[in-house]
């Protein structure tokens, strides 16, 4: 009996639309966090986990330190994934997804699916502002940043872009 029901369970499953995956920021990347915290979290969640310090420091709001976590194995959008996690001076402020270029598109739909139209679209990728998140063309991986991040990221983008007369 138990056997027919699962049966007949699958079988009205079957014609059922897959729910688009789940694109939101996980848990526990939580910014602004150090690194030691950030690490106890994603402990039990990586298959593998590396912590590195990086000299020179390239990330522009480091300016005493900067570490990146490595992190291999974390489930993001229904898949194991490689995640990088970018500390500017012992705090969480950018984390790097990185996905197959064959699913960029059906993780920007997910997006669209989930928090509507993107802010803007530029050759580096589809941009939410309102999230602080993106999903890059090259290479193809989703960021999230922090408050402080986005805002010098953002800053950034304005300085790069060529003022226009109205």
């Amino acid at each position: 009996m138990n056997r027919i029901l699962l049966v007949l369970a699958l079988l009205l499953c079957g014609g059922a639309q897959a729910a688009p995956p789940d694109v939101a920021r996980p848990e526990a990347f939580a910014f602004g966090s150090p690194v030691a915290e950030i690490q106890a979290r994603l402990a039990p969640l990586c298959a593998s986990l590396r912590l590195r310090v990086v000299l020179p420091m390239t990330a522009p709001l480091a300016r005493e330190s900067q570490h990146q976590i490595d992190c291999e194995g974390f489930v993001y959008a229904g898949q194991p994934r490689k995640v990088e996690l970018v500390f500017q001076d012992d705090r969480l402020d950018l984390v790097w997804i990185l996905i197959p270029e064959a699913e960029r598109a059906s993780i920007v739909e997910a997006f669209a699916a989930r928090y509507g139209a993107p802010s803007f679209e530029i050759p580096f990728g589809t941009v939410y502002l309102q999230l602080g998140a993106a999903v890059r063309r090259q290479p193809s991986e989703v960021m999230f940043a922090s408050s402080r991040q986005a805002r010098a990221m953002l800053a950034q983008l304005q300085a790069a872009t060529p003022a226009t007369d109205p």
